[in-house]
């Protein structure tokens, strides 16, 4: 199938576009993901908007108590930003798990989170560090928690004539501590088997906050809440960690090969905490 492809020079011809073309119109960027969704029949898209020539999408900025991601922002600039490094750390092990030069340099985070695959590596990581999606079209911006905007496999919240403009997440404090591990790594399709990322908030010794999240277990990234719950007011010791992770393997539901994966991510990811 041809394909046509248009090339905007600025953000609002880029949402025009969008606008003109929408339902058959996908935006692309690196455009690592669209291979796969088209040999797989899951998107056959009339025509390309290709955003890589618009400015100012490339941004990592800090606002207030969270940090925004622009559309732009690939896995490479995500590993040598400073501040992702200090207040990102979840995010930052996901994409030094990515070993291809080629996808390290084009793929995007926004593609990433767009593609909507619960074993895309850097959802998990946003989705234990609160993140939301910033969306743009030409009606006006709207601002879409993790939670709302994946309704599925591939599936979300966004609308024909949006695109994702940025990704924001609240930023680890000095009292956070955070982890990111996956098992079952593929080259091929680019994906994971099973993600798991932590975020442990801290006061003095004790626990007193707790983000679990995990992908490939569910239709989307899902935060494993009993154990979650269970870590709050602990200190971080064996036994904390052996309950976090039994609790953990509660929130499977695709595939109970699974179950025992999520033990020994969960209890990984809190090990290296």
């Amino acid at each position: 199938m041809s394909q046509e492809i248009l090339r905007p020079l600025n953000l609002t011809e880029a949402l025009q576009f969008l606008a003109a073309h929408q339902p058959h119109a996908r935006i692309v960027n690196g455009a690592t993901d669209l291979p796969h969704e088209i040999a797989h029949g899951v998107r056959a898209p009339q025509t390309l908007i290709d955003i890589r020539l618009v400015p100012d999408l490339k941004f990592i900025r800090e606002a207030g108590d969270f940090v925004q991601l622009g559309a732009s922002v690939t896995h490479a600039h995500v590993l040598a930003s400073p501040l992702l490094a200090a207040r990102a750390l979840p995010l930052v092990r996901a994409c030094q798990l990515i070993r291809d030069p080629q996808a390290r340099e084009r793929g995007t985070i926004a593609g990433n989170v767009a593609g909507a695959l619960s074993t895309n590596l850097t959802i998990a990581a946003l989705w234990a560090m609160g993140a939301q999606v910033v969306l743009k079209s030409v009606r006006g911006e709207r601002l879409v928690t993790f939670n709302e905007f994946f309704k599925g496999v591939r599936q979300t919240a966004m609308l024909a004539d949006e695109m994702v403009y940025a990704i924001a997440f609240s930023k680890m404090s000095d009292k956070d501590r955070g982890a990111f591990v996956a098992t079952g790594w593929s080259r091929e399709d680019a994906q994971a088997n099973v993600t798991c990322a932590v975020v442990l908030e801290f006061e003095g010794d004790e626990i007193s906050n707790a983000w679990i999240t995990l992908g490939g277990v569910a239709p989307t990234v899902v935060n494993a809440v009993e154990a979650e719950q269970a870590l709050v007011g602990q200190w971080l010791n064996d036994a904390a960690i052996d309950q976090a992770a039994e609790l953990a393997m509660n929130v499977v539901v695709t595939d109970p090969d699974k179950i025992e994966t999520v033990r020994v991510l969960v209890t990984q990811a809190l090990r290296e905490i």
